[in-house]
């Protein structure tokens, strides 16, 4: 086992602490991938004291090797405070989710929890499962993280998991979480929430255009990735926007907005 590069910052720390905790436990790092439901290669980066891993994944060492929750995770938030302040988006737990949105902030913070992986990254690592939950790739990746883009099926949020170091164990959750989802968006076409509906997208269209923009498509969602055109003749410009932040005070055109600038 290579030495901890720095065994007295806080990373070698924790990486110190994952090592003697399964090493008492008298566990491999192969049976303590398994027990997770992640890779040795997983396990072995957090181990080494240059990487640091998610704290999901650290509360997962700490369970199979019967370790101080509370301390790993100490230990893991000083030691990815250090250089900077790590600022996470917020987002409701899994099960009081119930819109695309909440899910998108969801699936952002997870990625923002992992160290904020490149869309590079994050293909290379959804490669190691391609066989089961098929590629994500890069641009997929940044889309979704980005809130740019739902996840579309399943397999396509089992991949992103993979992406961001989830632990096995917790894809259920998630699964169920996605599967509300979309159980929550089909019942929009019931006849009294159709209505609804429609009468939120034709206020929110109206808006668009007392505001000089046209819509490109359909209304989906006060915090959905809107795609929109500029109806000024020397613009005519595409662009996307949410409509939260549209009528929170950022109105407008962004393209003539930049050129106002």
């Amino acid at each position: 086992m290579a030495p901890i590069p720095e065994p007295n910052s806080w990373k070698g720390r924790l990486a110190a602490a994952l090592r003697e905790g399964r090493a008492a436990c008298g566990l491999t790092r192969s049976r303590v991938a398994d027990r997770v439901g992640t890779s040795v290669a997983t396990i072995q980066r957090a181990e080494s004291g240059h990487d640091l891993p998610t704290l999901q994944m650290a509360h997962a060492i700490a369970v199979v090797c019967r370790l101080d929750g509370e301390r790993i995770e100490s230990l893991w938030r000083k030691a990815s405070q250090r250089g900077r302040k790590q600022h996470l988006t917020r987002a409701r737990s899994l099960p009081q989710i119930v819109s695309t949105a909440e899910l998108g902030l969801a699936l952002r913070r997870v990625w923002e929890m992992n160290g904020c992986p490149s869309a590079r990254e994050m293909e290379r690592r959804a490669k190691t499962r391609i066989r089961e939950f098929g590629p994500l790739s890069r641009s997929t990746a940044w889309r979704i993280r980005e809130r740019d883009q739902p996840v579309m099926s399943r397999k396509q949020l089992f991949a992103y998991l993979v992406a961001c170091e989830v632990p096995e164990a917790r894809f259920r959750l998630w699964a169920e979480t996605w599967h509300r989802v979309r159980q929550a968006e089909n019942r929009r076409d019931t006849p009294g929430d159709a209505r609804q509906w429609a009468l939120q997208a034709a206020e929110a269209e109206q808006r668009l255009r007392e505001a000089g923009l046209v819509p490109e498509e359909r209304f989906r969602g006060s915090r959905v990735p809107w795609t929109v055109r500029c109806r000024r003749r020397t613009c005519r410009q595409i662009s996307r926007i949410r409509y939260a932040d549209f009528i929170a005070g950022a109105g407008g055109c962004r393209v003539c907005a930049g050129h106002a600038t």
